[in-house]
């Protein structure tokens, strides 16, 4: 009977990882998402003996049975790699090259943070996300003005026939443990006591990534990894079903013993 608990927990944990996998290849052409990877580890071992027997010549023996139950989803690990970069031309986008998240303020005035800089900017001149999230600094783009943003994170406008003005200088937030944040969906997060609190800076300095202008970051899903581990799981799935089969199996020539 133990066999078939534990070659179930198997099934179960190669399921946790193709649902992980199934996701990540479906965000392969989401701006700025991070894919994640299953984690598993083993359960509980049950002594059969605990071992450490004499022999007759006085010494002690390493005999110990222990029979493990399986294993389990311990964690899901978001990997905050560097996705690419694609140019979009769009005075508005940004994205972050290096360390670093884009710090939020949404209508109830939480912080929240993302990698997705696909901004634009609304009727007040606030730079928005496209789920009406303001960019915090309060940044307003004065009307006809052709706005960019250096590495640093100056937001700059210019309005033809008028010098180039500061709008403002961008905060970029980093975190102690990023993969302790807590995911909200279309590519924002909230802090949370896993990953730390947020330690804001300035773009292009002390270990903060550069923001780049008029562009975007893609997606770090590696399709052909991804792939792989895909097969991978197939087969780890095919192998514990098979166990479960044998047991049952040999359950059966027990049954039918007279």
């Amino acid at each position: 009977m133990r066999a078939l608990f534990t070659a179930a927990t198997g099934m179960q944990a190669q399921q946790t990882r193709i649902d992980n996998i199934a996701n990540n290849l479906a965000n392969v052409n989401t701006t700025g998402f991070k894919k994640s990877r299953a984690e598993f580890e083993d359960l509980y071992y049950q002594k059969v003996r605990t071992g450490g027997s004499e022999t007759a010549g006085g010494n002690r023996r390493n005999d110990t049975v222990e029979i493990g139950h399986g294993t389990r989803t311990a964690n899901l690990t978001r990997d905050f790699a560097q996705g690419g970069f694609v140019e979009t031309g769009v005075e508005s986008h940004m994205a972050i090259d290096g360390v670093g998240f884009f710090v939020l303020e949404t209508a109830e005035g939480e912080e929240i943070f993302t990698r997705n800089g696909n901004f634009s900017v609304d009727p007040q001149g606030s730079l928005i996300t496209p789920q009406g999230h303001a960019l915090a600094g309060g940044f307003s783009v004065p009307e006809g003005a052709t706005m960019s943003v250096d590495a640093e994170g100056m937001v700059l406008a210019q309005i033809p026939g008028e010098e180039e003005q500061q709008l403002g200088q961008l905060q970029i937030a980093r975190f102690a443990n990023p993969s302790g944040l807590e995911g909200m969906g279309a590519g924002l997060y909230r802090a949370t006591e896993a990953s730390g609190e947020a330690t804001l800076g300035i773009a292009n300095t002390e270990g903060y990534g550069q923001v780049r202008g008029q562009g975007l970051e893609t997606s770090n899903v590696d399709v052909a990894q991804e792939l792989i581990a895909m097969i991978l799981a197939q087969r780890s799935y095919e192998l514990t079903s098979k166990a479960i089969s044998t047991a049952d199996e040999m359950l059966q020539v027990t049954n039918q013993l007279k």
